[in-house]
This record gives structure tokens, sequence and C-alpha cells, in this order.
């Protein structure tokens, strides 16, 4: 992961990083500091291990006898003491730094961050270019409320940054990644069950009719996702072609979470944030159409 992934995980967790105790000989004298909320603090730790740059101080608690037991509450002597509050404050030194560089990094609010899928060489490069100008550049060129610009690349993976010159465009862009990782799912659901039906003892002709009404299903979703994104995002009516174009980004966008990449918006809101999906959760993830009919 790079820096600006991870400022959402370091703002989280950093309150959770309170290692404080109370020093009392009475217990047990080998032992005299007590701590307590502790199972907050191996979770904030736990979470947080997948950073590589917090990762020598992420061991040394991991190897503490902070995680001896999952108690809530704990004694511990001189020691385990220093050692245990030592790393969590270099930590929390660390986090804070970390969290004030990212907001320095210049990124605009009407903005995304794209993590590209693995790129081995040039030809690997053009084919994830073309794919990004299906799926962003097209619709917001239709949309007709922003423009794309590359803004710079971040390393720790391959990542860029791009201004679409307004939140229209992010919203819609936010969209398209909603419907493709619908589109995902539905179509690992379909892929599931051919290969379960073809366990069973159905006639071949049946198991291509089951295929075929897989197959219409999902044309039909993409049809639809696309069309309500033209709806709720374009200013005027989206002609065919529009909804086309539509469905070749969601598609493409679709392809591309599946190997590995990532639009995430440049903006903390939270309820921009909220409009994108969750990349972690992508299972549970549920047609935005659908929701729209609940309420």
């Amino acid at each position: 992961m790079n820096i600006k992934e991870n400022l959402s995980i370091l703002r989280k967790y950093l309150l959770d990083l309170n290692y404080t105790t109370s020093y009392d000989t009475s217990k047990n004298a080998d032992k005299p500091y007590f701590a307590k909320n502790l199972k907050k603090l191996r979770s904030a730790i736990r979470n947080l291990e997948d950073i590589a740059i917090l990762n020598q101080e992420i061991e040394m608690l991991k190897n503490s006898s902070l995680f001896s037991n999952n108690d809530d509450e704990n004694l511990f002597g001189y020691m385990d003491n220093n050692i245990i509050s030592g790393n969590v404050a270099t930590l929390t030194i660390g986090i804070e730094f970390l969290l004030r560089y990212g907001e320095q990094i210049a990124a605009p609010i009407d903005g995304l961050n794209i993590r590209l899928p693995e790129i081995e060489n040039f030809d690997d490069l053009s084919r994830v270019s073309n794919s990004l100008k299906k799926a962003l550049e097209l619709p917001i060129n239709d949309q007709n409320k922003g423009y794309l610009k590359i803004e710079g690349a971040d390393s720790g993976s391959v990542w860029i940054t791009v201004s679409v010159g307004s939140m229209a465009a992010v919203n819609l862009i936010a969209a398209i990644c909603w419907a493709a990782a619908v589109v995902r799912k539905k179509m690992a659901e379909a892929k599931m069950f051919e290969e379960h039906a073809k366990t069973l003892t159905i006639k071949n002709e049946i198991l291509g009719d089951f295929v075929n009404a897989q197959k219409e299903q999902l044309k039909n979703i993409l049809e639809a996702e696309a069309k309500q994104i033209a709806n709720e995002h374009y200013s005027i009516e989206a002609d065919s072609d529009a909804v086309g174009r539509l469905k070749l980004s969601i598609s493409t966008v679709s392809d591309l979470i599946d190997k590995g990449g990532k639009i995430l918006p440049t903006s903390d809101s939270n309820d921009t944030i909220k409009l994108f999906p969750d990349y972690s959760n992508l299972n549970m993830i549920e047609s935005s159409i659908r929701q729209l009919k609940k309420s």
C-alpha cells in the first residue's frame, strides 16, 4: 500500500493507540504497572500491521507480553512496560507524521486516486491506459461537467492521481465503480452456478439453457445499471450510444477491479467515500437500483 491508501486506516486507529498505566506495588511487586483497555489497543495494532513502514514497532509489540493473552486488563513488569509504552509512543509519533505528510500532498478535491492492476511492461501499461480511457474519460466527456487530467503518480504500488474537474464528475465515476462492483459480483455468482451445474446430472441442452439465461440476466443487469447512471448523472437524456459507452465503462472497471485495480476519491469527505464501493468487502455489495426501490 502507499501513503494515500493508508491515510484513512491511520486516522481510524490512531486514537486507539492508547497505553496508560498506574503504578501500584501492592498487587504484584514484580509487575507494578497496571493497564486497562488492552483489547482496543491490540485490535488497533493488528489493523496497522499491513502498513510496511510500521513493521518494526508492530513486531516488537506483537512479540511482547501485551499479546501474551487476550485480557482487557493486565499487570506488567518494568521491562515489559518500557517495551510496550516505548513502541506505542513511537507508533503514535510516526502515524501523526504520516498524517501531516499526507495532508500536505497536493491532491485535487475533485479528483481520483487510481491503483493500477499489476504492470510488468509498456504493453501492459498501454492496455491499462486504454481501459482507463474507456472507463473514465468517455463517460466524463458525455456528462459534459468535467475533464480528466493526470496530476501525478505515487509509490508503494502503481497509483496515479487525476483531477476530473468537478464533484459531479467524481460522483459519476463513483456510480460507475459501484455498478462495476455489482456486475463483477453477479458474474462471479453466475460462474459459480455454471460450475455447480456441470457437476449435476443435467442434460447438455438444459445446461446450455441455464448458461444462456445467466448471460441474458447479466446483460439486463448491465443495461439497467447504465441507464440508471445516465438518468441520475447526465443533464440531458442519454441516447443509446451514450448508454452503450456507459456499459463499456462499467464492464471495463469491473475487469480492472477483478485484476486488483481500485478507484477512490481524493476527497476525505465520508459522504464522498461512501459513494465508492468498499473494495475489501465486494461480495456484500448491492445494486443502488435495489436500494432506491426500497427507499
